[in-house]
């Protein structure tokens, strides 16, 4: 360790993830196993959490029960990173109505497997293998024109490949129009 340690350098840090199904699961062992730089290891025994509890009392149960060297002790602090979720926007005028564009919307949205989180919005999760994000749309037409507003909500790298992907295709489309 260096003479001045960073907050990396000085602390462990125990991330506790909950998952909705497995694939969530697989997606985040995926990423603590493939993960450069630092060391991950998933804890041995028994784990938990108490808050409370009289420390001291049950540490000294425990060590009846089983030799002292194998029990470890930690005093946990919530850490809250320094990232904040990310914004993109990408807006394009179409010559094409409204229903037209709305259905090529949500064929674009079908492709990506996104999942409808609120239809009256147009508000989707979608999921890839960069990451997951929250995107939703808007059209609204105007001179025979449809303007499609999209917005993009994440973290890198998600944001820049559903960025790129959403500009390509409503490029394409906008092409075809003319």
């Amino acid at each position: 360790m260096s003479e001045n340690p960073s907050p990396a350098e000085e602390y462990e840090h125990l991330f506790v993830v909950d998952y909705e199904d497995d694939t969530e699961r697989k997606r985040i062992e995926y990423l603590f196993n493939n993960w450069d730089g630092g060391e991950i290891s998933r804890p041995e025994g028994i784990i938990r959490v108490m808050s409370d509890v009289d420390h001291d009392a049950l540490y000294e149960q425990l060590v009846t029960k089983v030799p002292e060297e194998q029990v470890s002790s930690y005093e946990l602090a919530r850490s809250e990173p320094s990232v904040d979720k990310q914004t993109e926007r990408i807006e394009r005028t179409i010559n094409a109505p409204v229903d037209t564009v709305e259905s090529f919307l949500k064929y674009v949205f079908s492709k990506r497997k996104a999942v409808v989180q609120s239809p009256d919005r147009n508000e989707y999760e979608v999921v890839t293998k960069k990451g997951r994000a929250d995107v939703r749309y808007t059209v609204s037409a105007e001179n025979g024109t449809t303007t499609t507003r999209i917005v993009i909500e994440g973290y890198e790298p998600t944001l820049s490949f559903l960025s790129e992907f959403f500009e390509e295709e409503l490029d394409e489309f906008s092409a075809s129009q003319q």
